[in-house]
Parts: C-alpha cells; sequence; structure tokens
C-alpha cells in the first residue's frame, strides 16, 4: 500500500510539474504574439479614404421562386452561371443565375438537408442533413435530351419532370452533418455535430480519413481552392467549441488553432487571397484572423456601430438646442419646482439584443464583406475601415439565412425564409 500511493503521488507531481511547464510554455507564445501585434488594421489603414455612407450599387437582378419552404443553403457553379439550392421542401434546384429558369431538381433522400455543395466540373451536387448521411448526385448535361416517355434516360431515373442518380452514399458519421464541400471533383469534406470533419472519396465510395480535434458540433468548413492559395490541400472548420483548426490532409493533427470565443462559431469564410478568414458568432460579434501572423486583426461588432450612431445623434441634438436650456423647470403640485430634460437619452440597448452572425462572404476584391444577422438582414461592411456601408436583401419578407457572392464577384445571392432567393448585380 505505501509503494503504490507513493507512486501515486509520483504521478501527480509529475502531472503538475507538466501543467506549471506548460502553463509557461503558453504565456511564451502569448507573448511573442503580442510582440508581432503591435498595430490594429484601423490604424494601418488610417490613411485610406472611407466609403461613403450607404455605399451599395447593388440593384436586385432577379427573384428565385420554386421552393416550398425555407432555403437551407445555396452554393454557385464554379463558372457563375448557376445556382444550386437546396430546402427543407425536399428538393434541390439548380438555377439559371441570368435568366432565373430552372435548370434540374433532383428530388433527395431525405428532406432534413442542412447543407449542398457543388462540385468544381458542375457534374456532381451533393446532399445533407439531419440523417447523418452525405448523398452525392451526379447532375444531367444541359445537352441532354428528354426521351419519349421512358423511366430511364441515360442512366437517371426519372420521376415526374425530376431526375435522379445517386453516385455515392456516405455513410460513419454519428450526428448531423453541418455542412459539406467539394475539395476537387473526386474528394467531398463534411462536418458533423460528432464533433469531427471526414474526407470522402466520391470514387470509391469510402471514407478516406477524420479529422478529431474539435470538443464540440463542428458547424462550418471552408476549403482551399487552388485558385486561392495554390495549396488544394487546406481547409478550415469552425465548431460550437469557440474555436476555428486549419487541417492539412497531409498531417494527422490540425496545423493552427484560432481561439474566436466562448459562443458558437456559425460561419467562416476565406479571404480572396486565402491568407486571412472571417469568423461570425452567436455572440453577434465578426472577428477577421490572419494566418501569418497568428492572430485577430479585427472584429466588427454591430452594437458598437449602433453606439456610434446613437452618439452622432446625440451630438446632432445637442447643436440644435446649444442655445436653448438643458433643463426647464415645471410646477409640481407640492408647489416646488423641478428641473426637466428638454431631451432624453435612452440606453442604446434598449432594442438590441447581440444577435448571431449566419452567413459571411467577401466581395471579390475584399474590401467589403456581407454579413447576415439573426434580426437585422444583411449588412455591408467595411473590412479595412470596420464600419457599416450599407445593407442588401431588404426585398425579402422573411429572415435572411445565407449570403453568397459568385466566383467571378459579378453577383451576389441571398437565401431567405420566405423560400426565395434573390440576385443581385451592379
Amino acid at each position: 500500500m505505501t509503494t503504490a500511493s507513493q507512486s501515486g503521488g509520483d504521478i501527480q507531481k509529475k502531472i503538475a510539474l507538466a501543467r506549471q511547464e506548460a502553463r509557461i510554455l503558453y504565456n511564451e507564445v502569448e507573448q511573442t504574439k503580442l510582440r508581432t501585434k503591435d498595430v490594429s488594421l484601423v490604424d494601418v489603414t488610417t490613411k485610406i479614404e472611407s466609403l461613403p455612407k450607404n455605399y451599395n450599387n447593388l440593384k436586385l437582378y432577379n427573384t428565385l421562386k420554386g421552393h416550398q419552404t425555407k432555403i437551407a443553403k445555396i452554393v454557385w457553379s464554379s463558372d457563375s452561371s448557376s445556382i444550386l439550392s437546396a430546402s427543407q421542401d425536399g428538393y434541390m434546384i439548380i438555377w439559371d443565375a441570368v435568366t432565373g429558369f430552372k435548370k434540374q431538381a433532383i428530388t433527395l433522400e431525405n428532406q432534413w438537408v442542412l447543407t449542398c455543395g457543388y462540385s468544381p466540373n458542375m457534374n456532381l451536387v451533393a446532399a445533407a442533413g439531419l440523417d447523418n448521411v452525405c448523398t452525392v448526385y451526379r447532375i444531367k448535361s444541359d445537352t441532354n435530351e428528354h426521351g419519349n416517355g421512358d423511366s430511364t434516360i441515360q442512366g437517371y431515373q426519372m420521376f415526374g419532370t425530376f431526375y435522379q442518380s445517386v453516385q455515392s452514399i456516405f455513410k460513419g458519421h454519428t450526428a448531423y452533418i453541418s455542412d459539406c464541400e467539394f475539395i476537387s471533383n473526386s474528394q467531398i469534406i463534411t462536418a458533423s455535430g460528432d464533433m469531427t470533419c471526414a474526407l470522402w472519396d466520391i470514387s470509391k465510395g469510402s471514407k478516406v480519413r477524420e479529422f478529431i480535434d474539435h470538443l464540440g458540433d463542428v458547424l462550418c468548413i471552408d476549403s482551399f481552392p487552388q485558385k486561392k492559395s495554390n495549396n488544394p490541400n487546406l481547409f478550415i472548420s469552425g465548431s460550437s467549441d469557440g474555436n476555428v483548426k486549419l487541417w492539412d490532409l497531409r498531417s494527422p493533427t490540425s496545423s493552427q488553432n484560432f481561439y474566436v470565443s466562448n459562443s458558437d462559431v456559425n460561419t467562416i469564410k476565406l479571404f480572396p487571397n486565402g491568407n486571412s478568414f472571417l469568423t461570425g458568432s452567436d455572440d453577434g460579434l465578426i472577428r477577421l484572423f490572419d494566418f501569418r501572423s497568428d492572430c485577430e486583426l479585427n472584429t466588427y461588432s454591430l452594437a458598437n456601430q449602433f453606439a456610434q450612431q446613437r452618439q452622432q445623434q446625440i451630438r446632432q441634438q445637442m447643436t440644435q438646442t446649444l442655445k436653448q436650456p438643458l433643463f426647464s423647470f415645471h410646477r409640481n403640485n407640492n408647489g416646488t419646482s423641478s428641473p426637466t430634460d428638454t431631451f432624453s437619452l435612452s440606453s442604446i440597448y434598449s432594442s438590441f439584443e447581440n444577435p448571431g452572425v449566419y452567413s459571411i462572404d467577401f466581395s471579390k476584391s475584399g474590401r467589403l464583406f456581407y454579413a447576415c444577422y439573426s434580426e437585422f438582414g444583411c449588412m455591408i461592411w467595411d473590412t479595412l475601415k470596420q464600419e457599416i456601408v450599407g445593407s442588401v436583401g431588404n426585398d425579402h419578407s422573411n429572415k435572411i439565412n445565407q449570403v453568397s457572392v459568385s466566383p467571378d464577384g459579378i453577383g451576389l445571392a441571398t437565401a431567405s425564409w420566405d423560400s426565395t432567393i434573390k440576385i443581385y448585380s451592379a
């Protein structure tokens, strides 16, 4: 018993020493990061001219109608000519972004879809959701002609006016699939509520590997296409554990970790050049991180914007009433006099609660980004100046749950709970 107790005591001492050493190393890393973070993005861009307020040159180009309930996700095709949408009415639809016509429709195996994906060569689409399964469909070419009443046309099973050809069905996650993305024409990555991401080989129909490092549901992913970073082996994931991780397909563990906040990271988006990324979380804040400096560059707060606007209104009111007394007296019932304000200031937060951020996307240059809030629609932010310069999507009659910019930067699409997609262009 004495030997066992001594052995246990030695182990506890080793654990305590290891924790102390880890704490020292962590502090050294933080000090190194602070030395590199010697200036803020706002300070660096002081000499750059601000964009005018209400800066929005986007005009409504098309409204896509056809889904019967809220749209879960939209994805642009690689050539910006089409949009794939998935809805919980049990269908995916491919739209012509220019004409607004439906090109194809796919009947889903499970209507509880949460996400969808579009392959780079536009021959495959994927859907996944609450059934823990990711299904990849091969879509028919635009040049295919309808047959004369045949039930199968070039391998596509016909369901009325709909076609369906299942390429692969990936089963392996033990919880819902929150996001999926093609990283090539033969591979797709899925993110799941089982705290993992998975890489799947479409041609073989099997799982290649798992990415296990998060401590909460993985809610979003974004990949590095070849055109962004010359390295298609990288992708990032955001989780309800408040962290974003950078993954390399050739590495067994995550390459970088960024702590965001104590709240869920709902959405992430890479900067056009692939060196930085944005996060949107449940606390209503959007944060810009940089891979090279390994730190946060900027924070975009809707509450701060409201506060600044309120302060400007107060200054204008004070200027208008400068020649008037700040207090006037009125007679009380007991015969005494008491001062009353000529203007009252209510709390700037009286009608504001931190809204969650559900979708973000950059403009082609990265100078602007678009952010969808739970209660405030889609705002346009100046990335450099940390200012709201406009809004988009006000034509929707319900909550906007996603914004997506076309790969060529010409079009912008918003998806809403009103079951419509609206396309905007300059």
